[in-house]
């Protein structure tokens, strides 16, 4: 009986991790934010999706897309995995709205297939600016976050 009982608590501690509820505290960029839960800082980066660098065209946009929607409000983040930097990486909504997916819809990210080939509603949202040529899709070459970091800057 006591192994059921530790089988099924451990259970519940898993699936009560993966979803945090808390504050934004401040927004770094476009998709990554600090929030806190209950006292503890969490910084989160946002699943499926690369904005801009700040140094990048869009890279402010993306920002202040977030920080408009989200600063100082409370939003639920379930969280996905946690990367190599420590930071939870997660679907946020705020307002019962797909965060990531509202990013991408607008233009101010791209959808990261290599990291969620199978979030279709990122790959449609990032179809839907693509064709409606929004945000960074105004632009004739747009240079992918992950290409500029590696310094593929043309």
């Amino acid at each position: 009986m006591k192994k059921i009982i530790a089988i099924f608590l451990l259970s519940f501690t898993i699936l009560t991790a993966q979803t945090l509820t808390g504050i934004v505290s401040y927004v770094s960029d476009g998709d990554t934010i600090h929030m806190i839960v209950k006292n503890q800082k969490y910084k989160i980066r946002f699943y499926g999706i690369d904005t801009p660098e700040r140094t990048q065209e869009y890279g402010l946009e993306a920002k202040e897309f977030v920080y408009k929607r989200v600063m100082s409000r409370n939003i639920k983040v379930r969280v996905m995995d946690t990367d190599r930097y420590g930071r939870k990486v997660g679907k946020v909504y705020y307002n019962g709205k797909y965060l990531n997916k509202e990013i991408v819809k607008n233009g101010y990210a791209w959808w990261y297939k290599y990291y969620a080939k199978n979030d279709k509603d990122l790959e449609k949202a990032q179809k839907y600016a693509k064709i409606n040529r929004l945000g960074l899709w105004r632009s004739s070459k747009p240079i992918a976050p992950w290409d500029y970091r590696r310094g593929k800057k043309k």
